[in-house]
């Protein structure tokens, strides 16, 4: 801290990180500290790597969220509990670069108590195109009640960042989907999940990830 009197002027309070002040009749000025850079630790640097990037994909895919993420806590946003669920999924790869991988694999983009939808996907390099094969679900495990149950896809293009939702059907139905590879889009970065939900009951099943050669 640097005390010395002020020639000129009779000064109080502050001013460019001085404070101005009197004793005796005579005028003082007293610099501030420099404030210190705080020095964040690498956990908190790793931290902040991750938070940035599982926020910057909720916010690329906040249209598909409205559409799928329907058991959100009250006093979360959309892509709070995207972050939430998906923050467990980033790794750090380089502190220095800011090198952070993201497992698409287990990418969470619903979450209920409903079961998993019994879904298939292909992808043909000749047409350039996903084929979805919905199987009928049966048995005591299920009921007939959940035929009408809707199943959907999401398709993620993990460069670019983009994704979108695809209707297939219902559970109880056999069907089959042929759905373009989407211009623009590189197969190699396409991850596929699929899920269930029940609009009158407002539930969704787990994000079923869907592998396909």
């Amino acid at each position: 801290m640097e005390v010395y009197p002020v020639v000129v002027g009779d000064l109080k309070g502050s001013m460019d990180r001085t404070v101005f002040y009197k004793v005796e009749d005579r005028c003082f000025g007293r610099k501030k500290n420099q404030p210190k850079e705080r020095e964040f630790s690498n956990e908190e640097q790793e931290h902040h790597l991750k938070f940035g990037f599982v926020g910057r994909l909720a916010g690329r895919v906040r249209y598909v969220l409205r559409e799928c993420l329907w058991n959100k806590p009250k006093h979360l946003t959309l892509p709070n509990y995207f972050v939430r669920l998906n923050f467990g999924n980033c790794m750090v790869e380089d502190l220095e670069s800011g090198l952070v991988t993201f497992n698409y694999e287990d990418a969470v983009f619903t979450k209920g108590s409903m079961s998993l939808p019994d879904v298939t996907v292909s992808y043909s390099e000749e047409d350039s195109s996903f084929t979805f094969a919905l199987t009928p679900m049966a048995g005591r495990e299920f009921p007939g009640k959940n035929a009408s149950d809707e199943v959907h896809a999401i398709l993620l293009e993990s460069n670019l960042l983009q994704a979108y939702q695809l209707e297939l059907g219902t559970r109880g139905e056999e069907n089959s989907v042929i759905e373009a590879l989407e211009p623009g889009w590189n197969k190699d970065f396409v991850h596929v999940y699929a899920y269930a939900c029940n609009r009158k009951e407002k539930d969704t099943s787990d994000t079923l990830y869907l592998p396909f050669e």
